[in-house]
């Protein structure tokens, strides 16, 4: 097998144990509103890459190597991928991107209203940081896990993904410089990715770690035009108004 076809198998394998995962994520015991389970199970069972969640279990395995390695760190990368599903969630809705598909579905507005959308986001994020609790439970020490949640919170919060997101909308009242648009992304994408790069090592058990997300972050600004100006959400809707199929 080729060096590509060797990875491809490695991504479509991990792939396949986060769907599980993800199936499995909100638990069917619980007493939920039935809209608001289907709502957050539409748009968590949705499909994609699940680069996130692959990010974390192959950091963890860089570091690990025990055939457990996989069973703790999954809890961080489920997490991972609910906070990322919420936060598609709300960039879709009428009062952010106002986005009608996204990978060739209705998006979730569209097809449970806005309030059910919004509450579906919240549930997620929230269920978000109950998974990635359970990994103490999994084996890694409770102060490891502990150290994950928390800057898991950080960055996805109001100095990273939310900051990111913040400063896309305000951008789009205007002109937006170079370095204001680098901001936007570091923060709305790269800050995320530095987590899962950074972060999956800690969901073995032993003391090594990964090199840490400062290492990652700079390679996933955005190769951007000198031209300084982002057109942002008219760009994407065109002349028409109409909104484009996001993935």
């Amino acid at each position: 097998m080729t060096v590509s076809g060797n990875i491809e198998a490695y991504i479509k394998a991990l792939r396949e144990r986060v769907e599980e995962r993800l199936r499995e994520a909100i638990p069917a015991e619980w007493r939920i509103p039935a809209p608001l389970r289907d709502a957050a199970v539409y748009s968590l069972e949705a499909g994609g890459k699940r680069l996130r969640p692959i990010l974390v279990l192959a950091s963890a395995e860089s570091v690990g190597g025990d055939e457990g390695i996989h069973a703790r760190a999954m809890p961080f990368a489920v997490a991972v991928e609910m906070i990322h599903t919420y936060s598609l969630i709300h960039d879709d809705l009428p009062a952010m991107d106002n986005d009608d598909f996204r990978r060739g579905r209705p998006t979730n507005h569209k097809v449970f209203g806005e309030a059910m959308a919004i509450l579906a986001g919240d549930g997620l994020l929230t269920h978000a940081f109950f998974v990635a609790s359970q990994a103490a439970s999994l084996g890694v020490p409770a102060d490891r896990a502990l150290a994950v949640v928390s800057e898991l919170a950080r960055f996805a919060g109001l100095s990273g993904m939310v900051g990111g997101q913040a400063s896309d909308m305000l951008g789009e009242q205007g002109i937006t410089s170079l370095e204001e648009l680098e901001s936007i992304h570091l923060h709305k994408t790269s800050d995320l990715i530095a987590f899962r790069c950074g972060r999956g090592a800690r969901g073995r058990s032993g003391s090594r770690q990964a090199g840490g997300a400062r290492a990652v972050r700079p390679q996933y600004r955005p190769r951007l035009p000198n031209s300084g100006r982002y057109f942002g959400r008219d760009r994407r809707r065109g002349e028409t108004g109409q909104t484009a199929e996001k993935r």
